[in-house]
This record gives structure tokens, sequence and C-alpha cells, in this order.
């Protein structure tokens, strides 16, 4: 689509960060282990890092790690609180490493029983969002074709069928268990939850723009102008730009020293957006007091709002629900409420104002 064109939105909403700021999950619910049941160790970094959304701070797997996988015990014993329906891993180098990953979850913490393996090709509903082609000797694997980050998306009905207490991120060399990745393994960031589609196409008359607000301009008393800045947008990632997407297996951006800070664009991206005529049970939901319309409400207010705190948490913004475009994508916050105006019987319009945010 690109241009900034906005059509039905989508916000891809993180459940693991929430859960540990809220102190539901800590270090303990996380597990590493390798297949060939040596020891795992991290290169740089630590786990948690994983977890903060910020995809700059990344993760080095040393690339004789061989096979592993990642583990998350999301403490949810109800299938319909468990429902996660998205995965995106945020500033990697897979294509470079030569690494492909499959994405498993069930209420089996060593994957028996009843699995979903969501990453396979044929599981339903699955969708391919950003840099995520199936593996073609195994399908049940992603094996992303360019460095940056990758995401796909499945159909999760949170009934009986779809076991979803423990998520499992399996990590290999392409078609291998036992081989060594071609390069060190740099991940910056995993999201794991749900997405929403907002109750209504945005109206025409909604804004982008772009904010330079770290520049400070200064005049001498010799009526000479100079000007400082103190960041040039969004940092990079460990190999791309953030949220951009590179075939190429040339590092873009270096892992130590980050050259190729001119490749990076300057500015904070602003949207403000209004809905009109919108259904009030598409916006609140019958009992907000309800613990399963808290977790599981399809109305916006629930759904969205509750599961960012407000302007708390920040999200993955899609400009349009059905692209598959990496660049209609930016990770933003709101930065205002929900504040609503009755317009006729139930029925309601609304503002929404975001920052994007890093």
């Amino acid at each position: 689509m690109g241009y900034s064109r906005i059509r039905t939105p989508r916000a891809y909403i993180d459940k693991i960060s929430r859960d540990l700021s809220n102190g539901w999950r800590d270090a303990s619910h996380f597990t590493t282990v390798r297949t060939d049941s040596n020891s795992f160790a991290l290169q740089s970094g630590h786990i948690l890092d994983l977890f903060d959304l910020k995809a700059h701070r990344y993760v080095v797997i040393p690339q004789t790690t061989k096979e592993f996988y990642l583990q998350l015990n999301t403490g949810y014993s109800t299938e319909s609180l468990g429902e996660s329906n998205f995965i995106a891993i945020l500033g990697h180098n897979m294509h470079s490493a030569n690494v492909n990953f499959k994405v498993e979850i069930s209420d089996s913490s060593t994957m028996s029983g009843t699995v979903a393996t969501v990453s396979d090709d044929d599981y339903t509903g699955h969708t391919k969002i950003v840099n995520a082609p199936a593996d073609g000797s195994d399908d049940t694997y992603i094996s992303p074709q360019a460095n940056g980050w990758s995401m796909f998306t499945w159909t999760d009905s949170g009934d009986s069928t779809n076991d979803n207490r423990y998520l499992r991120v399996t990590f290999r060399a392409d078609n291998s268990a036992t081989a060594n990745f071609s390069d060190d393994l740099y991940i910056g960031a995993i999201m794991y939850g749900e997405y929403f589609d907002f109750p209504a196409n945005v109206d025409v008359g909604y804004s982008v723009a772009y904010d330079y607000d770290e520049t400070e301009q200064k005049r001498s008393l010799g009526g000479s102008d100079y000007s400082t800045i103190r960041h040039y947008g969004s940092p990079m990632w460990a190999y791309t730009p953030a949220w951009a997407v590179y075939e190429s297996t040339t590092n873009i951006g270096s892992t130590s020293t980050n050259p190729y800070h001119f490749m990076k664009r300057p500015g904070r991206k602003k949207i403000s957006m209004n809905f009109s005529n919108v259904a009030d049970d598409k916006i609140f939901s019958d009992n907000p007091y309800s613990s399963g319309e808290y977790l599981d409400s399809t109305a916006f207010h629930p759904a969205f709002y509750q599961q960012i705190a407000g302007s708390h948490h920040p999200f993955l913004f899609s400009f349009d629900n059905t692209t598959t475009s990496y660049k209609d994508f930016c990770f933003v916050r709101s930065i205002n409420g929900l504040n609503t105006k009755q317009v006729a019987a139930n029925t309601f319009n609304f503002k929404m104002d975001l920052e994007e945010t890093w």
C-alpha cells in the first residue's frame, strides 16, 4: 500500500511485556535449552532483553550453539485467557546466520499431547505477514530470506483444541539440528500476543506528521546559526535500520560500531485519526468488571486500551489490516485516552493520537 495511506488499522499487542510489567511473569518463567544437552549461554545480553520491545538492545547467541529453544510459561491455564494469534521476531540476522525457526504452543511443557505448531504452513489461518516464508524441506519451520524482522499470524479459537499455556520457539541451522549456524545469531526482540483490528475505517482527514523534536537551534551574537541534534531517530538494529528488511547478507548496520547512521530516518512519526458512527458494542464491553471481558473481549476499550494500559505499553501499528508490506508498520504509543462522543442512538465518534516510539 505505502504512502502512509491508512484504511482499517490493526494493532499488534505484545502479551509478554505486559505480563512482565504487571508482575504476572518474571525471569523464572523463561527457559532456554540446547537440544544436544550442552549448556546454553549468550555471548552478550540477557534473556529478558528479548522482551523489552527495544530491538536495538539485542542478544547474541554463538554460532556453535546449534539447535536450541526458548520457552515461556505464560501461566494461563484457561484457553480463552491464553489466546494468541501472532508472533514477531525483531532485529534478527537469521538470513545471514542461515537459521530457521519453529513456533509451538501447548499446555504441556514438553510439547507432548495436543500441540499447535502455528509456524506450520498448513496450520489453521497461518498467514505470512513479513519475511516469513516456509522452509522448502520442512514447512513447519520459517526460513527468513532477509535480515531485519519476521512476523506471521494464525487463527487461535481459544477453545479446548488449542492448548496454549507454553510457548516454544526453536531455532536451528537450515534443515539441521546438529550443524553450527553460519554466523552468530542476533535477535533484538520477540513479540507474542494478539492483534486487534480497529472497529471501523479511519475517517477522511487523518494526519501523518514528522516531529523533529530533538533539534535545538541557536543564533550567535554575530548572527550565525547553529543547530544541535540529540539523536537521529530510531536507533539502528544489529543488521538493519529499524523496521527495514534487507535481502542482502551484507551487514547493513555494523554489529559493533553501526557506521551506517546515514541510513536512519530522522524524526518521529505522529498520527492523528478520527473514527465516526461506531456502534457502542464495538467500543465498550457489556460488563467491564468481568474477568472474561478483561482478557477475552472483542470490544475496542477492553481489547485494546486495557491491554496497553492507556499510554503505558507501545504496540506495533499497521496502516491496514490486510497489508503484508513492512513499509506499512511502525512502533507507537497512544498519547491520549479513549474519549468518545455519542452522535446517535448507541453510536459514538472517537479520536486517537499516536506517536512513534523506540
